[in-house]
């Protein structure tokens, strides 16, 4: 055990020794938390300022409703350019999108609803669908606003009973049963319109049309608990600085294979093993020092609170072990520093790209959400998620952190494989 000190401590002095390795095991991963924390801290809340194109070829005072209602929603910043303008922007990436308001979107609530002859027309740029998805959600609310706002104004509900009256004739084509129920339904409340009570009537408008309570999916929430951008980004940055580590040394078994430390040390009493052994004590323990660094400065300037500090501990393991069983692996990929920094980098980005490690899955796309599992950086997020604030079992944090272990074992197997079978 003295020897696997000695070989680790002699691995910490070279990696201080050099300040790239400083800057990308130290700096970096803070650096990181602090980006990606500034990026989603208003994540759950939806997109906002978004430029919206209005184009009101209505002029009705139903329209300008519709418009002061989009310009009253934070999330959207409204123009009015011409619609050619709107369309050439929208092409341009300029605008998120261009709503046009065609003509009869003021002539009631058959207009809004006419699916033949839609009054609403929304030009996207398909480069932002997820914007666009969201937009459509605000113009449908902002629609039924409108529309139970009209609900309130008794003459002009009367006056809509008269124009589908008259659109109920033989020429409409409606069978006459079917007619003479619309008749009856509308002398029923126009009935209901003349006798209720005003104070009845806005009372009855005034309330929610749905009664809804919200289910909070965090069990067992406590009020000290807080759900912060830095909060939800904390476990990406924990993932990049193990990345950090692994890489840096990887790199440095190859910088001790071809300047001959590792011939060097092969002719004192020390085993291979050993000295592969000692190799990942060193990166073991500067992962988790760069860790534990970012948990307290996390706690300290970002207020990151950890649900359950035990099972942290145990997901950050586990993924330090996964990586620095990976390590050995990367540093088998070239003979040379250069070819290891290329191929490893290369290999870490795509894994963090895979599982989340630079955009959220929820924001990929499906099929890239499918082969997302095949990354060790998604367990290593999913684990230490479980354990901040995702309220993880024990139980359930088995699966994440046998995964990770299993796939750190049969990383070091196998590296150790190759690295013997070059004679290091």
């Amino acid at each position: 055990m003295t020897t696997l000190l000695a070989l680790a401590v002699k691995d910490l002095r070279v990696l201080v020794a050099d300040k790239g390795n400083v800057f990308w095991v130290f700096i970096f991963p803070a650096l990181f938390a602090l980006l990606f924390g500034a990026l989603y801290g208003n994540a759950g809340e939806g997109p906002s300022g978004m430029r919206l194109a209005i184009i009101d070829e209505d002029h009705s005072d139903l329209s300008q409703q519709y418009v002061t209602n989009l310009e009253s929603q934070e999330a959207l910043h409204i123009e009015r350019p011409s619609l050619d303008e709107a369309l050439d922007r929208v092409r341009r990436g300029a605008l998120a999108a261009a709503v046009v308001i065609r003509p009869g979107f003021g002539d009631g609530f058959s207009a809004f609803f006419d699916a033949n002859d839609p009054k609403l027309q929304v030009a996207s740029d398909p480069g932002r669908k997820m914007e666009g998805a969201y937009l459509e959600g605000l113009l449908a609310k902002a629609q039924f606003e409108v529309m139970f706002q009209q609900f309130s104004d008794r003459t002009w509900m009367k006056q809509q009973m008269r124009t589908w009256r008259s659109e109920i004739t033989a020429e409409s084509g409606m069978a006459p049963a079917s007619a003479q129920a619309f008749l009856s339904f509308f002398d029923a409340l126009d009935s209901f319109m003349t006798n209720v009570d005003a104070n009845d009537y806005q009372q009855g408008l005034s309330g929610d049309m749905l009664s809804i309570s919200h289910i909070d999916v965090e069990r067992q929430q406590r009020s000290d608990l807080p759900r912060t951008g830095f909060q939800i980004t904390f476990p990406q940055a924990i993932v990049w600085a193990i990345l950090s580590c692994s890489a840096t040394f990887a790199i440095s078994i190859v910088r001790e294979r071809t300047t001959g430390t590792f011939q060097r040390l092969r002719i004192g009493p020390i085993s291979q093993a050993q000295i592969l052994a000692g190799k990942g004590l060193a990166c073991l323990a500067t992962c988790a020092f760069v860790a534990a660094a970012l948990t307290v400065g996390g706690k300290l300037i970002f207020h990151v609170i950890i649900d359950s500090p035990m099972l942290f501990v145990v997901a950050a393991v586990c993924a330090m072990l996964c990586f620095v069983g990976l390590m050995m692996l990367v540093a088998t990929l070239g003979k040379t520093e250069q070819s290891v920094g290329g191929a490893g980098w290369a290999l870490l980005m795509v894994m963090a790209m895979l599982g989340g490690g630079m955009m959220p899955l929820a924001f990929m796309p499906s099929w890239m959400v499918g082969i997302s599992s095949i990354s060790p950086v998604k367990w290593s997020i999913l684990a230490m998620e479980g354990a901040i604030w995702r309220h993880f079992s024990f139980t359930e944090m088995l699966l994440p952190c046998s995964l990770l272990l299993a796939i750190g074992l049969a990383f070091f197997a196998l590296g150790v494989l190759v690295l013997r079978r070059t004679q290091l």
